[in-house]
């Protein structure tokens, strides 16, 4: 059986090969360049082991800087599921407050360019596809 750290980065890797990297998405709470996926608690089939916490289903991560991803993970280990929805609001103002919506808009720009190059890369776009779509950001 392998170990639960083992699992544990099996389940980031997942994320990564399904999402992409993290640094190709905006953080989902202030905005600015995501560095790390976070898994989001709220995976009724969580699994926990040997002090591993995560989700099989890459539908539970969300993509997060890391000052967000250190923020929201410490109120986790210190109060539990019931604070996430909270917290996730007050990172969401903080991030707001942090960065305008200029800066948003171009990292969401910058991320779907990311994005679309990756995936062309991977062969899941044509050049041509490629090309023509812009994602409504230019």
């Amino acid at each position: 059986m392998p170990t639960a750290e083992y699992e544990y980065k099996a389940a980031h890797k997942r994320v990564v090969e399904v999402k992409g990297p993290a640094s190709h998405k905006p953080c989902d709470f202030c905005g600015t360049f995501a560095a790390e996926w976070s898994y989001n608690h709220q995976d009724p089939n969580e699994v926990y082991r040997d002090g591993y916490l995560w989700s099989e289903s890459t539908a539970h991560y969300m993509p997060l800087c890391k000052r967000d991803h250190w923020a929201y993970d410490r109120a986790f280990r210190q109060h539990g599921k019931p604070v996430l929805a909270a917290v996730a609001d007050a990172l969401t103002q903080a991030g707001h407050q942090r960065y305008d919506d200029e800066h948003r808009q171009a990292v969401k720009a910058l991320a779907f360019d990311r994005w679309r190059v990756r995936e062309t890369g991977l062969g899941n776009l044509t050049s041509e596809e490629s090309a023509a779509i812009t994602g409504g950001y230019r």
